[in-house]
């Protein structure tokens, strides 16, 4: 492996950061850039992977056999091991596939893998906070630790989400794995975002009152909001999250009271979850509602098979897109779940290939804006269950005894896992960040409505793991 580029023994008290080395490209590479459509160019902070092993063969050789393969793949994947850059003549944001290289670490830490809590999380990720210009910025970064406390070993894998969302960034993870046991690429990326360019002039179709002007917030992207923007997620104040699991059986009983009345013939086992849920929360902030206060949901959708002709499965970028649905405070209340499903339903079908062109050519006009929700709002962010292949990534030394997916302490939105911390894979596990008193309220909520649907929940325990 190359030389180490900085010196050993750093870290926190947990964890000691002992070596880490630039990894490049195993090939010479024709130089070149990857334009950033405006929906990349909102997502101005890294996401997060962690992958716990019990079968350690020697940290050591862990981090020599990830270089090699981490060498190999970004053959494959360019922007991964290049630069941000801003482009003279048109202003914008792209990435310069300079192969200036990826970073590995190895580090120790006394932890074991039943013991490292979400307070630990962030030691066990190689953080870039101290890049001072874009040029110093790895676009990603990963770590081995070895976990002294059982002889187990995490890797940590830090990606900006600049380069891809939960679909593509699941892709590149199968890839490395299969790289990782000497296979070829599990599906060759695609980095092609041309479907994904505002139109020359601008063309505004629709009226968009999804975006908000967000200046100065995570979403507004400047070459100084992306150099601090690990530093200010790991400073960020931590709340403790708390999930609810809905199994398989328990969807599929609440989709029968769904559509018990008629008014719905079938929905979608995400519809009627995000109906009950969107209920809840709505109740628990009830606060600062009246009746004709109209609540907003905002939910993310995959714009692959949408846009036409389609982005494609192999589409490597951001391709996921917000839809907005909107009801009365009134009737959120006094309106049967059905209903509320259905105001769902229509906001889905909003999101065209003609919706999606005019929301593009929206954000050219106005860079600034973007999906936020307000006090009176809910959002939430279901992980596509592709995402569950990651309880079974295997590279090299069986599947993970643990998986995590850290989520930025800056994010206030309920997400939908299609899997636990513990590799379960059984219908949505819902991740909710409120404050003490909301949460009491939105578990009072969430009670009666079990009442009304027929006992199809069941809240867990709180469970850090999913911070």
């Amino acid at each position: 492996m190359a030389a180490s580029v900085v010196s050993p023994s750093i870290g926190s008290s947990k964890v000691s950061v002992r070596e880490i080395f630039v990894v490049r490209p195993s090939q010479p590479l024709n130089r070149s850039t990857i334009f950033l459509s405006n929906i990349d160019r909102t997502h101005g902070y890294f996401s997060r992977n962690l992958f716990f092993f019990r079968d350690n063969p020697g940290t050591q050789a862990v981090v020599e056999h990830l270089h090699k393969a981490l060498s190999k793949l970004l053959v494959a994947y360019p922007g991964h091991a290049g630069r941000l850059v801003v482009n003279p003549v048109t202003n914008r944001l792209e990435i310069d596939c300079n192969s200036a290289g990826s970073l590995l670490a190895f580090a120790t830490s006394h932890l074991s893998i039943h013991d490292a809590s979400v307070d630990d999380f962030d030691d066990l990720f190689l953080s870039p906070a101290e890049a001072r210009s874009l040029e110093d910025l790895p676009l990603l970064t990963v770590q081995v630790t070895h976990l002294g406390g059982d002889n187990g070993f995490a890797i940590a894998i830090l990606n900006h989400h600049l380069l891809d969302d939960a679909t593509s960034g699941i892709f590149f993870l199968l890839n490395l794995a299969s790289i990782s046991r000497g296979d070829c690429l599990y599906l060759a990326p695609n980095f092609d975002r041309t479907q994904l360019r505002a139109r020359d002039p601008p063309k505004v179709d629709f009226e968009h009152r999804e975006f908000t002007n967000v200046g100065g917030s995570r979403f507004a992207i400047t070459p100084d909001s992306i150099l601090a923007a690990e530093k200010s997620q790991r400073e960020a104040p931590r709340k403790t999250r708390k999930t609810y699991h809905f199994s398989f059986h328990r969807l599929n009983e609440l989709k029968k009271v769904v559509t018990h009345d008629g008014l719905v013939s079938r929905c979608s086992s995400f519809e009627a979850l995000a109906a009950l849920v969107w209920r809840a929360h709505a109740r628990a902030l009830e606060s600062s509602s009246s009746a004709e206060t109209l609540l907003k949901l905002h939910f993310v959708m995959d714009t692959r098979n949408i846009l036409q002709p389609p982005l494609g499965s192999n589409f490597s970028g951001n391709g996921q897109f917000g839809v907005v649905a909107e009801m009365t405070w009134e009737d959120m209340c006094k309106l049967p779940l059905s209903h509320i499903v259905l105001c769902i339903q229509e906001a889905r079908k909003m999101l065209t290939d003609e919706y999606m062109r005019s929301a593009i050519d929206y954000l050219e006009l106005h860079p600034d804006h973007w999906h936020v929700a307000g006090n009176s709002q809910t959002k939430i962010n279901t992980w596509p269950r592709l995402m569950s292949k990651a309880v079974e990534l295997d590279l090299g030394w069986g599947k993970p005894a643990r998986v995590e997916f850290p989520l930025d302490n800056r994010n206030s939105a309920i997400t939908f896992f299609p899997f636990d911390a513990n590799g379960n894979v059984d219908g949505f596990y819902v991740s909710v960040k409120l404050d003490p008193a909301p949460v009491a309220a939105f578990e009072e909520h969430i009670a009666a409505l079990e009442k009304e649907c027929e006992n199809v929940i069941s809240p867990l325990s709180t469970h850090p793991h999913n911070q």
